[in-house]
């Protein structure tokens, strides 16, 4: 009796006009463009992605984070009043790098009049050069690169 209800509701629930329509596929957004821009840049996408070998604490993960940005994202946390804390593995973790990229992104202060490019900019040449990164030339070339992949990914659509 069971098995002949649930028969009779899901052929109720479904046509098979239902089975013809494509499936709707969510479509990214321009942050998560620029995200996927700036990791094909620093990482060509390698989660496991290890940088800068000759200095003593190298740039590692998708987004190539160094042990002194965990500690200045977790410090900001701490200072926010938020629990947990992201460890150097975690780096290894595309959403925990995810993440510790947004929170850096979330600290500029600065653009309420700014193209969202403009902004994408800031961000993406403060990841590569520090604080004061969107203000040296030393980034600009990054800039570049980056903004380059984020345009491919808006012209391609890619997922």
């Amino acid at each position: 009796m069971l098995v002949v209800l649930v028969c009779l509701i899901m052929s109720s629930a479904y046509t098979a006009d239902d089975y013809s329509k494509p499936i709707p596929i969510k479509k990214k957004t321009n942050w998560e463009h620029f995200i996927d821009a700036v990791i094909d840049v620093e990482s060509g996408g390698d989660d496991s992605a290890i940088g800068d070998r000759h200095l003593g604490k190298p740039s590692v993960g998708c987004l190539q984070i160094r042990p002194i940005a965990v500690r200045e994202v977790n410090r900001i946390l701490e200072a926010s009043g938020v629990d947990g804390k992201y460890t150097l593995d975690d780096r290894y973790n595309r959403v925990r790098s995810t993440e510790m990229f947004m929170i850096m992104a979330e600290q500029i202060d600065c653009c309420e009049n700014l193209s969202e490019e403009e902004f994408f900019e800031i961000v993406a040449r403060r990841w590569n050069g520090g604080y004061r990164g969107h203000k040296k030339n030393s980034t600009k070339k990054y800039w570049e690169k980056v903004k380059a992949k984020y345009n491919e990914k808006q012209t391609n659509n890619n997922g």
